[in-house]
């Protein structure tokens, strides 16, 4: 959490010391992102039965709106998903993962495009289902700070990236309902993307296609069950995305 604020705070000190621009810019991103993902060991100590795949069909969106008269604005990202066709085979079925970050961003004019910095709080919420009504569920959390980037290329052309990275995560490992919490600790996540982007004639509209990846690592168990310790889980794969920008 004290991480947090003093991100935000940075953010709050470029806000005072920027010029106000002309008029407020905000962007909204739609896309559908099916990926192969998987589930393994860094290193030991840690689950004896990894790694396994699977895969995870997500659906997400990326948005900015920037406060009118201001440099300053609230940049909001999601990633939802079902995961399936688990690898080899086990008793794991149907499960979830849901990722979203919230921040505040401060927008970068450049003479070779624009770019987003921003800084807020970021979760990784994993959840498999397996013997029955049994749930393995995950969570990493905290402080999230990463960038967005547009460059023109040859109208009608475009190459959008972006990244979010989180350290010093808080994780938590847990077998509801009879057993929660099992683990305790800390994580890393990332989450980043690139993608070639089209503009469509005569509309605010633009088609993306482009590769995004995101997922989390245990780095450490600081109590309960030491197992859950040094896990890498991540999702990867192709998206197809529509974007707006006003």
């Amino acid at each position: 959490m004290r991480r947090t604020l003093v991100a935000l705070a940075v953010v709050s000190v470029l806000l005072l010391t920027a010029s106000v621009p002309a008029s407020a810019q905000s962007w909204f991103a739609f896309r559908i992102n099916p990926s192969s993902s998987m589930w393994t060991c860094v290193t030991t100590p840690c689950f004896s039965d990894l790694p396994y795949s699977f895969t995870t069909l997500m659906f997400g969106g990326t948005g900015f709106i920037q406060v009118p008269g201001s440099r300053l604005g609230v940049r909001v990202n999601f990633d939802t998903g079902s995961l399936s066709s688990w690898s080899p085979l086990t008793l794991y079925n149907d499960g979830s993962w849901r990722y979203y970050d919230v921040s505040l961003a401060f927008p970068i004019s450049m003479a070779t495009g624009q770019v987003l910095v921003f800084a807020g709080y970021g979760n990784h919420a994993w959840s498999a289902g397996f013997s029955g009504t049994t749930i393995s569920t995950q969570t990493a959390s905290g402080l999230v700070f990463g960038a967005d980037a547009m460059v023109p290329l040859r109208a009608p052309w475009y190459f959008t990236a972006s990244a979010a990275f989180g350290t010093g995560l808080n994780y938590k490992y847990a077998n509801p309902p009879g057993i929660d919490p099992r683990s305790l600790g800390a994580a890393t996540s990332s989450v980043y993307s690139a993608a070639l982007g089209y503009m469509l004639p005569t509309s605010n509209f633009n088609v993306e296609l482009g590769w995004r990846s995101g997922g989390f690592r245990v780095t450490s168990i600081t109590s309960l069950d030491p197992s859950a310790a040094n896990q890498d889980v991540r999702w990867q794969g192709w998206f197809l995305g529509l974007s707006t920008r006003r």
